[in-house]
C-alpha cells in the first residue's frame, strides 16, 4: 500500500501547517511499517493572487516558516516540498492533477485548517483490507471519517451520531477540542466493551463527502474524478467529483462504495478562536495575516469559484447545463473504450 497525500497552503494559512504537521508527526507512531506514505505539499506564493511589492510581509517570512514546520515530517515521510512563486493562477486543483503516479494505490487530500487525531490515518488505512475482503465487488471506493452536523440533511449519513441532534443552522459551532474529547471517550468505551477500535458503515442514500480528509481508490481518483484539465487553480472539485460518481452509479451501475468510519474530524477554523460571528467557513488565523498582504481581489479563490458556479447555481454549471463538466467527463470516459472498460461498470 502506497498512499499519496496532498496539502496545499496559501500564505495566510501558514500557521495551519504547524497544526497539521504536528498531527502527522504524532500519526507516524500508529501507522504500520508496511504502509508507505508520500506527501506532496505546496506553499502557494503566486503573484497572480498576491502583490508582493505592496505587501507588508515578504515571501521569505512564509518560506522560512514552511521549511521550519516541515522538519516535523521530513524524516518520517517522503515529503515533496514545493514553493510556487510564478505569476499564474495556481491552486489545489493543479496540485491534485500533478500528484498522480503509477506507484500509488490510494490518494488523500488534507485541508489546511482540519483537525484530525493521531489515530485517524491508521484507522482509515486499517479499513482498506476490511473493505477489500467484504466488498470485493466494489473496486471504486471512498473511505471517509465522521463529521459534525452540517447545514442540511444531505450530509446525514456521514454526520457522527453524537452530533445528529445539533440544529442544522448551528453547523458552524463545531469545537475541535470537544470533538477530540468525545472521540477519546469513544475509544475508551470500545476498549472496555472489547469492541473493534474502528467501526464502519456503508452509505446507502446520499453519496456525499467533504473532500477534507477522504481516501480515494486509485482508478477512481486517477481516471474518474481527477479535476478537468481546463480548471485552473481553484474550483468546486468536491461537487464535481460527487456528481460524476453519482451519475455513473445511478445510470451505469458503477461498482462504487462509500464507507464511513467512526473516526472524527473537524475544522479548526470554526472552533473557539473564531473572530467572526455567525456561519462561515473559517475566520481566525487567516485575517491576522491577510491584513498584511495585498491580495489581488480579481484573482482570488472566491472569484474563481464563482466563475465556475460554486457560489451561484453550481449544479446548473457543473451538472445540468448542456456542456456541463460532469457530462463532459462521462462522455470522455465512454469515448475511450479501454478506459470505459477499466472503470468496472455493470455495462462492461
Amino acid at each position: 500500500m502506497h498512499v499519496k497525500i496532498t496539502y496545499h497552503l496559501m500564505p495566510w494559512e501558514i500557521d495551519y501547517a504547524l497544526l497539521t504537521f504536528t498531527q502527522l508527526k504524532k500519526s507516524v507512531y500508529y501507522i504500520l511499517p508496511h504502509i508507505k506514505i508520500t506527501i506532496d505539499s505546496v506553499l502557494n506564493l503566486s503573484s497572480n493572487i498576491i502583490d508582493w511589492d505592496k505587501s507588508k510581509l515578504p515571501k521569505e517570512y512564509f518560506i522560512e516558516k514552511y521549511n521550519t514546520y516541515s522538519l516535523l515530517i521530513d524524516k518520517d515521510y517522503t515529503h515533496n516540498k514545493k514553493i510556487y512563486e510564478g505569476d499564474e493562477l495556481y491552486g489545489h486543483l493543479d496540485l491534485q492533477r500533478d500528484c498522480i503516479g503509477k506507484e500509488f494505490t490510494h490518494y488523500m487530500n488534507i485541508c489546511p485548517d482540519l483537525y484530525f487525531s493521531e489515530r485517524a490515518l491508521t484507522s482509515i488505512f486499517q479499513t482498506i483490507p476490511v473493505v477489500k475482503k467484504h466488498f470485493s465487488n466494489y473496486p471504486h471506493q471512498i473511505i471517509v471519517p465522521e463529521i459534525y452536523q452540517m447545514w442540511d440533511n444531505t450530509w446525514k449519513e456521514i454526520v457522527a451520531p453524537e452530533f445528529k441532534n445539533i440544529p442544522h443552522d448551528q453547523w458552524h459551532t463545531a469545537d475541535v477540542f470537544k470533538i477530540r474529547c468525545i472521540k477519546n471517550q469513544q475509544v475508551l468505551q470500545r476498549q472496555i466493551k472489547n469492541e473493534p477500535p474502528v467501526g464502519l458503515n456503508v452509505v446507502k442514500e446520499n453519496l456525499k463527502w467533504t473532500g477534507w480528509f477522504d481516501l480515494y481508490s486509485k482508478d477512481l481518483y486517477e481516471k474518474i474524478i481527477i479535476p478537468p484539465k481546463d480548471w485552473k487553480g481553484y474550483g468546486p472539485w468536491d461537487l464535481f467529483s460527487m456528481n460524476v460518481v453519482a451519475d455513473l452509479y445511478n445510470d451505469y451501475k458503477l461498482k462504487f462504495i462509500q464507507i464511513v468510519i467512526n473516526e472524527k474530524i473537524a475544522k479548526y477554523s470554526t472552533g473557539p478562536l473564531s473572530t467572526k460571528k455567525g456561519p462561515h467557513t473559517g475566520y481566525w488565523i487567516q485575517p491576522s495575516i491577510k491584513k498584511f498582504l495585498c491580495i489581488n481581489e480579481n484573482n482570488t479563490k472566491k472569484d474563481q469559484r464563482q466563475r465556475m458556479g460554486k457560489d451561484g447555481n453550481p449544479l446548473n454549471e457543473i451538472k445540468h447545463s448542456k456542456n456541463s463538466a460532469v457530462k463532459k467527463r462521462i462522455k470522455q470516459l465512454k469515448t475511450n473504450k479501454k478506459l470505459w472498460k477499466s472503470i468496472f461498470t455493470e455495462e462492461n
